[in-house]
């Protein structure tokens, strides 16, 4: 590993200058705009601050020739029991830098500031809206932010509105005092707020706003202990991610004249108590945790109470000074470095857990230093060996086992690897071997050997692009062969053999597109698959077998789609199980399926644009099982034994005469099946003449009133309590037929007691009413209570009138 790039990364991790606890309370979105067209993908939010302000109300007031670019990674974290969101921000302009142009930029009125005030009152923050509109004391409409309260104020309004002007301070000023109120405004502090007027002309505006102090507001008001929960990085986070906390308010040294800061250690436990381990204590010169940053001396600690590290920071913030890091099994110094202003500077080395040295480096001003920079194994041996030129690497490196054999070698030029870099077995045999170009681009043949000194793999490069690549078995036998394009893309044949040499695949590229005739081999030989490409696209006959050589399926193609027939086999057997016709994808015709033993013909179904239209007809050993059709591929009716049925219909038996009727006339054979309906009714068939009663309704074929009642009424003197019930209806109603409730009551009657549940039902309602019948609730109760085990959804609210009516 080079000196430079072997530095723990724990060093980068403690070198940045600020000390990272910082919040966000005031919501913001996240978006990229350029020339004034604005967008956002997400918002931070809190309990505290429920209003989320897309960046567009701030994106909106820039001018258009300006670019920002912001990018937000979320992690989340609570304070005092708050969930708060805490972003990471990478932008070119800051939050409240954005929010100092934007009161500059803004095209709103400033107006003059208001006589000062002395209305003042204590209360908590609930959240802030930014960038709202409201009225200054000479009614012109300005550009405020809105604060409102957790606690009543004097004003008695929901929010109270603050900028600038109202605060006589310079834009930047406000910005910056927004900024410190994040810390105070998350851990619901009070505040001590002026504001001019409630009643005057305009909007109430604070004209100042500071946090509560036991002089200012009274001990009541005054903070108490808080905590955040800490990351590995000493960010904020959610309690149940946190690994640190520390405590505010900071308690303050008046020996160094610093605030200390403490940082202890959460334990794995479900409630997360405090294992009072502490973690790290360093110190900063101010009690805002948004604005702190380590200075002076730092010390962290693992979690088993061993030192971790310890360093020190200037007055800037910077590390300065010595810097050490521990191991934790045995204390034993890890690194040993210093700094001076934020930079590494002098003799850095690392050291083994034993104590030995691995590796020994000198810094200048964080750039390695000229020379040499050889690495050590425990015993003291030569691990690796390269040098620096101007910082970096250049010149031979080397790498070496534990026995001092040479690992691997190569050659660096201001840390570009070039020429020939070659790694060896340990046994001092070649294991592989690169070649670059002074680019350090791939150029030229890279190989790869077993240690038995075969070759395995072969690459050839031309400044940086593959141009072909093979690869070996350890028995010698070829494993695969590519060729590729000037662009590295897939060109020629690609093949692929199996250990005993036999061809497992074989492909044609041309660009990377697939073109030409796709294959795939068992590894006794014999084909597996077939598939033509043109252009990428299957286009053809494509074929599968099984493993005895037996076809199992093809299907025809064209530009990608199937188009043509589709025939499967039985891998088993070898006998055709299926057969399909596609038009451009989509079944289209007679779809076939066969016994996979005998061969003979199990179904035959007809398809329409992938649907079932038609007839399917089922057979088995004796011929036609049953039939069914189809109408957009929703079953319409089947009929078992059709043939058998339309031989016992042509010779007279009436219930066959109804069933194949029935069928035709529901499968739209329309004329058919009147034709048998009527050959049944003629034997006075009760179903077959109820059935035509209700098709000459209008059901099917226009409606033919004459028709309909003569086969009702036939129907119903027959028994049919579908007709008898219908016929009672008509007479309730007075439809078709003359109101006459009382023969109403007897057509419901014979239906009921054959145990139509609709006859139930109307005849229940008719002795519920008096209706054509003498009102009788035990009557009502009874054929109601039947229509409703019938499953007859209004009898059940009738039964409920019932007992109301009969309390």
């Amino acid at each position: 590993m080079p000196c430079f790039t072997a530095m723990r990364a724990e060093i980068a991790l403690m070198s940045g200058s600020a000390f990272a606890v910082t919040h966000h309370a005031f919501s913001s979105g996240a978006g990229r705009t350029s020339d004034g067209n604005g967008s956002h993908a997400s918002t931070l939010k809190s309990p505290s601050y429920t209003k989320s302000i897309s960046w567009q109300h701030y994106l909106r007031l820039i001018p258009y020739n300006w670019t920002i670019t912001l990018e937000v990674n979320y992690t989340f974290y609570e304070i005092s029991g708050i969930n708060y969101s805490h972003g990471k921000y990478i932008m070119y302009k800051s939050l409240f830098t954005i929010i100092i142009l934007l009161y500059s930029a803004s095209s709103y009125a400033k107006s003059e500031s208001p006589p000062a005030s002395t209305i003042t009152f204590i209360a908590q923050i609930d959240h802030v809206e930014l960038n709202k509109t409201a009225l200054s004391h000479d009614m012109k409409l300005v550009l405020a932010d809105r604060f409102y309260f957790k606690t009543s104020n004097p004003c008695e309004t929901n929010s109270i509105s603050a900028r600038p002007e109202s605060m006589d301070i310079t834009d930047k000023a406000y910005a910056d005092k927004l900024k410190k109120l994040e810390t105070p405004f998350l851990d619901d502090r009070y505040f001590f707020m002026t504001i001019n007027q409630c009643d005057g002309n305009g909007t109430p505006m604070l004209t100042d706003i500071k946090v509560c102090t036991t002089e200012l507001c009274g001990a009541e008001y005054t903070k108490k202990m808080s905590t955040v929960w800490l990351d590995e990085t000493l960010k904020p986070t959610a309690k149940r991610l946190a690994i640190y906390f520390i405590q505010s308010p900071l308690p303050y040294d008046e020996e160094k004249k610093q605030w200390k800061v403490t940082g202890w250690y959460i334990s794995s436990t479900d409630n997360q108590s405090s294992t009072k381990q502490i973690a790290f204590e360093g110190y900063t010169d101010t009690d805002n945790l948004s604005d702190s940053k380590f200075i002076s001396s730092f010390k962290s600690w693992f979690e088993s109470g061993k030192i971790k590290n310890i360093a020190n920071y200037n007055p800037k913030g910077e590390r300065d000074g010595k810097y050490e890091s521990y191991y934790n099994s045995n204390g034993n110094v890890y690194e040993s470095l210093s700094f001076s202003n934020g930079l590494i500077n002098g003799e850095f080395i690392t050291y083994y857990e034993n104590g030995a040295i691995e590796s020994k480096r000198h810094f200048n001003n964080d750039k390695i230093k000229d020379g040499e920079c050889p690495h050590f194994y425990e015993d003291g041996k030569i691990k690796q060996q390269h040098s620096y030129l101007n910082s970096k690497l250049d010149g031979p490196a080397y790498e070496y086992y534990p026995d001092g054999k040479l690992m691997q070698e190569n050659f660096y030029q201001q840390s570009v690897l070039i020429g020939n870099d070659t790694s060896y077995y340990q046994s001092g045999k070649i294991s592989s071997i690169h070649n670059r170009n002074s680019r350090g681009q791939y150029d030229g043949a890279n190989e790869r050997y077993s240690e038995e000194g075969k070759l395995l793999s072969k690459s050839v490069y031309k400044d940086g692009k593959q141009i072909s690549v093979q690869t070996w078995y350890e028995n010698g036998q070829k494993e695969e062969e590519k060729h590729f394009d000037e662009q590295g893309q897939l060109n020629g044949l690609v093949k692929q053999w199996y250990k005993n040499g036999n061809l497992a695949k074989s492909q044609n590229y041309k660009h990377d597109i697939l073109d030409g005739n796709s294959e795939e081999w068992y590894e006794n030989g014999i084909p597996e698959s077939l598939y033509p490409y043109k252009n990428g696209k299957t286009d053809g006959i494509a074929k599968s077998w099984n493993k005895y050589g037996k076809l199992t399926y093809s299907i025809e193609y064209k530009n990608g789609v199937e188009n043509g027939a589709y025939r499967n086999w039985s891998k088993n057997t070898g006998k055709l199980t299926k057969e399909t016709l596609y038009v451009n994808g989509i079944r289209q015709g007679v779809e076939k399926e066969f016994n996979d033993r005998t061969g003979k013909l199990l179904t035959s179904t007809q398809y329409v644009n992938n649907k079932r239209h038609g007839t399917e007809e089922t057979y088995d050993q004796n011929g036609i099982k049953y039939i069914t059709c189809y109408q957009n591929d929703q079953k319409l009716s089947s009929l078992d034994n059709p043939t058998q049925i339309k031989d016992n219909a042509t010779t007279g038996d009436s219930s066959a005469q109804f069933a194949l009727g029935k069928y035709e006339f529901i499968c739209a054979n329309i004329d058919e099946g009147i034709k048998w309906l009527t050959k049944s009714a003629e034997q006075k068939n009760t179903d077959a003449i109820y059935f035509l009663a209700t098709a000459y309704k209008g059901n099917g074929i226009p409606a033919n009133n004459e028709k309909y009642l003569a086969y009702l009424q036939q129907a119903a003197t027959l028994g049919s309590s579908n007709a008898q019930a219908e016929i009672g209806y008509l007479y309730l109603i007075g439809k078709e037929l003359p109101q006459n409730l009382p023969d109403a009551g007897v057509w419901f009657k014979k239906a009921a007691a054959q145990g139509n549940f609709a006859a139930h039902f109307y005849l229940g309602r008719m002795y519920q009413n008096g209706d054509g019948v003498e009102r009788n609730m035990e009557k009502a109760r009874f054929h109601l209570s039947n229509a409703a085990e019938g499953g007859i959804e209004p009898a059940l609210k009738a039964l409920n009138e019932l007992e109301h009516q009969t309390k």
